[in-house]
């Protein structure tokens, strides 16, 4: 087996024993969960249940549609079958995250302030935020 062959196979266990492992931790949560949780969490997480259904649909399309071409169609190269599956392998992965995420949600770091922070990711900060003024409550305000 040349070099090439030996990274294409390492590249594919590592995704299959990711995604086995993510799922794994998935299933296992989701059925320790209490019942009443689970129930509302699913709810609360729609959005990402329906990204999982995208991801998953999108996946299997891919994969679909390159076996309907290759055997109804011109013969496809090696690679075109190569990367479709690992597009397919990708779909799956993040449709299992998207899962992973509604069982074991980002958590929110408090500061020592009590407010709560998280990563921006290149959104504006709480900090830069503009001032609205004082709280109606406050005896200094200006009326």
């Amino acid at each position: 087996m040349d070099l090439y062959a030996l990274l294409v196979l390492v590249a594919f266990e590592g995704v299959v024993g990711a995604v086995a492992v993510i799922l794994s931790l998935t299933y296992i949560s989701f059925a320790r969960m209490e019942k009443n949780i689970r129930r509302a969490r699913m709810f609360i997480m729609a959005d990402r249940i329906h990204r999982f259904l995208g991801a998953f649909t999108v996946g299997f399309v891919v994969l679909a549609v390159t076996f309907a071409l290759s055997f109804f169609g011109p013969v496809l190269p090696a690679s075109v079958f190569g990367i479709a599956f690992f597009f397919f392998l990708a779909m799956i992965a993040y449709g299992i995250l998207e899962l992973y995420f509604i069982v074991r949600p980002r958590r929110t770091v408090h500061a020592p302030d009590g407010t709560s922070w998280r990563p921006s990711f290149g959104r504006k900060s709480v900090a830069s935020k503009l001032d609205v003024g004082p709280a109606e409550d406050d005896s200094n305000a200006t009326r």
